[in-house]
């Protein structure tokens, strides 16, 4: 493992955050500012893009741009289709659990949501969680012990927002923002691994987080269950690259031999 990029990776990132966020925090403690005025929303923006810094700064290689190209357009034959089947499983495990649509949330606001959400509010971040973090991490250990480690770094990440007076993130206990982070690590985590394609985990990241806006969340058996099979899917898919893996050297051994 390149604990040295890990390092470097994970001390920037929390060093823009925490800056920006805690800053943000103490504003409005302290001053008359208010969350969402222009100047803490400003700090606050910034810090969303600490992990989008600092992967900009770990891009490794001798012809940077080139190196940039590639981290940004890779993309693995048939990705697109376990991105579908995630979207469909996300959506459907909020949907019919909750069957209660967010009246305010239109078609147009939908689309509108769905690009900042990408863009600024959520899916920058995964230019270096799984563009960096994740990759890093799954080299030497496995899927699951990676997605596990990336949730728990993430939840770290996002703790300022529970003390930043008026943040929507304050309506959910941290414990359960964390748990449900640490499942998305494990579904952003396969359809990187499917797809080896930065965008399109950082289009899933944004369009969870307009899922949860649009559907009224209700914890219940359907979520649960939902969850649990989504997850479960993850490592399946997991296994079943371990079971190829071994039968392809096991092939090159017998081949070796004769």
């Amino acid at each position: 493992m390149n604990i040295k990029l890990v390092v470097k990776y994970l001390i920037i990132t929390f060093a823009i955050t925490y800056t920006c966020w805690w800053s943000v925090a103490a504003l409005v403690a302290y001053t008359d500012f208010t969350y969402g005025d222009i100047l803490p929303t400003i700090i606050y923006i910034i810090g969303n893009f600490g992990p989008a810094i600092a992967a900009l700064f770990c891009i490794g290689g001798k012809n940077y741009l080139l190196c940039l190209k590639k981290f940004l357009f890779s993309y693995k034959k048939h990705g697109i289709w376990f991105f579908l089947l995630f979207v469909a499983l996300v959506t459907l495990t909020l949907g019919l659990s909750s069957m209660e649509w967010n009246p305010q949330m239109t078609a147009l606001n939908f689309f509108i949501t769905l690009l900042g959400s990408t863009f600024v509010y959520g899916g920058e971040e995964e230019l270096g969680w799984r563009g960096i973090l994740q990759p890093v991490l799954s080299k030497k250990i496995t899927f699951p012990l990676a997605a596990l480690a990336c949730g728990i770094i993430w939840a770290l990440w996002h703790l300022p927002l529970w003390f930043i007076e008026g943040h929507p993130n304050q309506s959910m206990p941290f414990w359960m923002q964390a748990t449900l982070g640490i499942f998305l690590c494990f579904w952003l985590g396969t359809v990187y691994e499917r797809s080896e394609s930065v965008p399109l985990c950082m289009l899933f990241h944004g369009f969870v987080n307009v899922l949860l806006s649009s559907f009224v969340l209700k914890f219940n058996f359907a979520l649960i269950f939902g969850i649990g099979l989504t997850t479960g899917l993850t490592i399946a898919l997991w296994l079943l690259d371990l079971k190829a893996k071994k039968k392809d050297a096991q092939n090159i051994y017998s081949n070796g031999k004769g």
